[in-house]
């Protein structure tokens, strides 16, 4: 298949959406991602792995990740979800997304063989695949994957190397119609990421799921690190935590395979990397708009206190949209904590998941009444309503499908 550009890629991927409302949540994966795999040459038994699951921060996690195997000198693949500015950001390399000419060639070629393998996966299992065989045909050093939702029945999850490291960042409540209720049903699909003798790195959390990685850790034999918080005052916060987390895992590594060792300097610099979405800080229109992809209560904590160290007393404007079966009821309160002024709106997008926002009718709805809030379905006019108010700071939060719909519209 002869793919051009970006724009046919997106085109030549959009028979796998379908697939994504069919088979999610259906505990069947890896029976469809194994085959593809074996069809594909088994590309992830050749790859050093990192393997990062957990409700919150684990995309900044692998994004730090790869910095500092980057700054020891060596090739590193990246593959996250979802993208928030375009598809390429799926299969990045050295800190960069595959050029658009390589990256269409590549699809194009791989999309070949799974035509001819007859196995129909979805489209983040389609993209997961895709990712792994390109970063092997890449010969990179190490490969950094970010699951995309739980761990144990995530695609990813055919990375079963020993050697395997994991990553588990904090866990809490999300995507509870998969996942489970409670917070060591929860933890029992993150940590299932960890396969025999991995060794595994997380913060200590809540002892309901610090239970469920200790047993799953002791059954696999696999060592279970608990970091040290340690306090940084160069990135916000959460920021901070995530990259600690990282460079702890990193510390691993430097003697396990006899790494470069990171001076103060370098490290400062793998703090100061670009996370898409992630406090993502511009000027719109003589606003400073600051996008965050909070999509629950604890992430939209985290941004808020972060925001609050960046802009103490101030009140911004927020555009806010939320997928639908998140528990609005949790998040409303903190917005309206935060915000001066408030704009709902929609967004309409799939990629890895099946997306619906929340009607912004019904969210603007919940705040309360004393609440400068309204609803505006369209988010090019939201965003316009957004950078149209007295308010010199403003926010875009509630979800990356928003982040990602706001920043490719070309008439804004």
């Amino acid at each position: 298949m002869t793919i051009r550009n970006l724009r046919e890629a997106n085109e030549a991927l959009r028979p796998y959406v379908p697939m994504v409302k069919e088979l999610t949540g259906k505990d069947t994966v890896l029976d469809r991602i194994l085959p593809l795999m074996k069809a594909l040459g088994d590309p992830q038994d050749r790859l050093k792995i990192i393997h990062i699951a957990g409700t919150s921060g684990k995309t900044s996690t692998a994004y730090y990740m790869a910095a500092l195997l980057r700054a020891a000198g060596l090739k590193v693949g990246l593959t996250v979800s979802p993208h928030v500015d375009s598809v390429n950001e799926r299969v990045q390399i050295n800190g960069r997304p595959m050029a658009e000419a390589d990256f269409c060639k590549e699809l194009g070629a791989f999309l070949d063989l799974v035509t001819d393998s007859g196995i129909k996966p979805s489209y983040f299992e389609l993209l997961y695949a895709f990712a792994i065989w390109t970063l092997d045909r890449q010969k990179v050093d190490y490969a950094v994957i970010e699951t995309g939702m739980g761990g144990l029945h995530d695609a990813t999850n055919v990375a079963a190397r020993p050697d395997k490291v994991c990553i588990l960042t904090d866990v809490d409540f999300d995507h509870m119609r998969v996942l489970g209720n409670t917070l060591a049903a929860i933890a029992s699909q993150k940590v299932g990421i960890v396969h025999d003798h991995n060794h595994a790195f997380t913060y200590n959390q809540n002892e309901e799921i610090m239970e469920v990685f200790r047993d799953w850790a002791k059954k696999h034999k696999a060592p279970l690190h608990v970091v040290a918080e340690e306090q940084g005052d160069d990135l916000p916060a959460y920021q901070e935590r995530n990259w600690n987390l990282a460079y702890q895992t990193y510390r691993y590594l430097e003697k396990r395979d006899d790494l470069q060792s990171l001076t103060s300097q370098v490290l400062l610099r793998t703090k100061r990397i670009s996370i898409p979405g992630r406090m993502d800080i511009r000027l719109i229109g003589g606003r400073t708009v600051i996008m965050d992809g909070a999509h629950n209560d604890q992430k939209i904590k985290a941004f808020i206190n972060s925001f609050h160290e960046l802009y103490p007393d101030t009140k911004p404007a927020v555009l806010l949209a939320l997928k639908t079966g998140k528990e609005y009821q949790k998040i409303v309160p903190l917005i309206d904590s935060l915000a001066a002024r408030v704009i709902v709106t929609s967004f309409a997008t799939t990629q890895d998941l099946p997306v619906e926002s929340m009607d912004p009718r019904e969210l603007a709805a919940a705040f309360p009444k004393a609440t400068d809030v309204k609803a505006v379905p369209d988010s090019s006019a939201a965003f316009r309503e957004l950078l149209s108010g007295p308010e010199k700071i403003c926010v875009v939060t509630g979800s990356f499908y928003l982040l990602s719909q706001i920043r490719n519209n070309k008439n804004l």
